[in-house]
């Protein structure tokens, strides 16, 4: 995948200093982390929630689900929104949005928990359409490195949120509502870090100026818009490689689990091993886009997601005695196709905006996948009566990562 143009350079802005460069890496590392946390904070609590609230599995489901639905829903908007007030504005507002979901979510009632997760599932998905553009808008030579600052805190998110959640409860004695609010810490902290960030950063070569009228990005060869984004057949390849890599990412989180107990591991130590998938993808979602700048991407890309196929192999032929080498595999291609996903995107886009388009379709095809997985295996496992057919099926589906990244890896 040839390298994007240098979007600044006609503008004639000098090289960034290392401080600048500190911060945007801290920002772009606490607005992922603010991605992840509000959500995923959620399910070590959901026994306590049920205890209180009396409501069900089906209802509290909705609580993770509707965050998931509405990136559907966000992914068109949000690029006309970046182009309407900017996008460092439009990623600001966003946050802002988020810390208020936050407050809303811990006021009791059932109302207020459904409206401040939805507020948040749909700030939450403005901002995750709009990263890869913010990054794109940067000079070549710091991209792949805040690429990968961003797709690690993808993955260290859900890996704090899970281990830390509990801990905060029962050393601060607060409830469920309040052990949630104590996460707002970290939106907060994007919040001011965006802020800082924004006042230098290049990101907004596309704002609106005093008339009303949108300075847009160049393109020279024209058409980042949502219908030229659509029609291109390389975008969907895209999709298709970031949507399996999330497909793989929450199937496992919400299976794995579950074949592990089956086969004879106690609960604690299934959760321990599926968790380590996380905390095992950090360090590999960082370097895989410096790796890929090197000129690896047409190994690494279709190469990734063979180790998850591995990992499920191994698990079908020795079962849960292996279950680290098995957690291993997984993580390991896990922040490898995560950091491959996101360096392609904004390899492949031409402009911040163009960037933002494909973004947008990447995104919701990523959400279709992820949520589909899940339900696909669990079907698959009722169906069979046994765990072989479906993660089969899911080593399948790796596979045919593996040969899409043989296409995207060229783009």
């Amino acid at each position: 995948m040839s390298d994007a143009p240098d979007y600044s350079s006609p503008r004639g802005r000098p090289p960034r200093p290392f401080a600048a460069l500190a911060l945007a890496m801290a920002a772009i590392m606490v607005v992922g982390l603010s991605l992840r946390i509000p959500t995923i904070s959620l399910s070590p609590l959901v026994p306590s929630m049920m205890d209180e609230t009396g409501h069900g599995e089906t209802f509290l489901s909705l609580l993770t689900s509707v965050p998931l639905a509405l990136t559907l829903a966000a992914a068109p908007v949000a690029p006309m929104l970046a182009n309407r007030v900017g996008r460092s504005r439009t990623v600001g507002l966003s946050l802002i949005a988020i810390v208020v979901g936050m407050i809303i979510r811990s006021v009791p009632g059932d109302a207020p928990l459904l409206i401040g997760t939805g507020l948040l599932g749909f700030s939450i998905a403005i901002v995750t359409v709009l990263a890869p553009s913010i990054i794109s808008a940067e000079r070549p030579a710091v991209r792949s490195r805040l690429t990968g600052v961003y797709s690690m805190s993808l993955s260290l998110g859900p890996a704090l949120a899970l281990a830390l959640t509990i801990p905060i409860g029962r050393l601060t004695g607060l409830d469920w509502r309040g052990t949630l609010l104590t996460w707002i810490v970290v939106s907060a902290g994007a919040l001011v870090l965006w802020w800082l960030y924004s006042r230098t950063s290049p990101s907004d070569v596309s704002e609106a100026t005093a008339d009303g009228s949108i300075d847009s990005d160049d393109d020279p060869r024209g058409g980042h818009g949502a219908k030229s984004v659509l029609g291109d057949g390389d975008v969907w390849l895209l999709a298709l490689f970031l949507g399996v890599t999330s497909l793989m990412f929450y199937t496992t989180s919400a299976w794995l689990p579950t074949v592990f107990i089956a086969d004879g591991m106690s609960a604690q130590t299934a959760g321990g091993f599926v968790s380590l998938i996380s905390v095992i993808a950090i360090p590999f979602g960082l370097i895989a886009p410096t790796l890929l700048s090197r000129g690896t991407s047409r190994v690494l890309a279709p190469a990734a997601p063979l180790l998850a196929v591995i990992g499920l192999a191994v698990l079908l032929i020795a079962g849960s005695q292996t279950a680290l080498i098995v957690t291993v595999l997984l993580g390991v291609a896990q922040g490898l196709c995560l950091g491959a996903s996101y360096d392609q995107i904004i390899r492949y886009g031409r402009s911040p905006a163009h960037t933002a388009s494909v973004s947008a379709v990447t995104s919701a095809v990523g959400v279709a996948l992820a949520a589909l997985g899940p339900f696909a295996f669990g079907l698959g496992l009722e169906t069979a009566g046994s765990a072989t057919i479906p993660l089969l099926g899911l080593a399948l589906v790796g596979a045919t990562q593996s040969v899409i990244g043989l296409r995207t890896s060229r783009l």
